[in-house]
């Protein structure tokens, strides 16, 4: 297989070098990662006529690294183009923090794996809370040794993968829907003038037992299938009764 590796926590994550190595078996790993580190830009572009991408000391056995001046669906599609490569799979990661709730619609982990897809490749994006947890290497090797042997990642959308703490090894894998949770901001007023503090607070919800936070908070690994298709059909079912007589 032909597999481009990306991320939004820049190219000298740990995560990164972890996903390398749990994935370094199934064939050409290929590395295409921002500069610096780009938390929370969604599946943001950038469209001006200029873009910096260059070459960076190879991550293990990788073909070739390269660091990208941008977002991290920036780095999926200069990947995806400069390596002149036919790809079988992009998988986005290890990102440090999970993406779990709304959090994937800031997150620039699933941004970059949703970009992959858009532009016709398969995509799996992976987040855990701690980076250094102790059993995070196996469970990622196993977890993705499943998806490509079984080609679980062929799917309409693409695979949103979060495990849990990892202090000790996880309980198992659920297949779960996007939960409710999120992070409430509250913009305080400096001193000074126009400028304000941002504080977060999380937001919680009674969540469903298919919910991604559910299987989260209960030793779960979770993977949630993500749609590129936004369409509220329940709605539009509704409007299309309505006006189309």
């Amino acid at each position: 297989m032909n597999i481009l590796i990306v991320n939004d926590d820049g190219y000298k994550s740990q995560g990164l070098k972890i996903l390398v190595q749990a994935l370094i078996a199934h064939g050409n790993l290929y590395v295409a990662a921002p500069y610096e580190q780009q938390s929370a830009r969604s599946q943001a572009i950038s469209i001006g006529s200029r873009i910096e991408a260059f070459d960076v000391d190879r991550i293990f056995a990788t073909q070739r690294t390269i660091a990208v001046n941008g977002t991290p669906a920036d780095a999926t599609r200069v990947g995806l183009k400069l390596f002149d490569v036919d790809f079988d799979l992009v998988v986005s990661g290890i990102n440090e923090g999970s993406n779990l709730g709304k959090d994937i619609l800031y997150s620039g982990t699933v941004g970059a794996a949703l970009e992959a897809k858009v532009l016709g490749v398969p995509a799996v994006a992976l987040s855990v809370p701690d980076i250094n947890d102790p059993y995070l290497f196996d469970e990622t090797s196993k977890i993705m040794d499943e998806i490509i042997e079984q080609e679980l990642y062929l799917v309409d959308g693409i695979l949103n993968i979060n495990f849990p703490s990892l202090k000790e090894r996880s309980k198992g894998v659920r297949i779960t829907t996007q939960g409710q949770r999120f992070y409430h901001a509250e913009y305080v007023r400096s001193e000074k003038p126009d400028i304000y503090h941002i504080k977060y607070s999380l937001q919680n919800y009674l969540e469903a037992e298919t919910s991604d936070i559910t299987a989260f908070d209960e030793g779960y690994i979770s993977i949630t299938p993500i749609s590129l298709n936004r369409t509220d059909q329940k709605t539009y079912t509704k409007l299309f009764n309505r006006f189309n007589k």
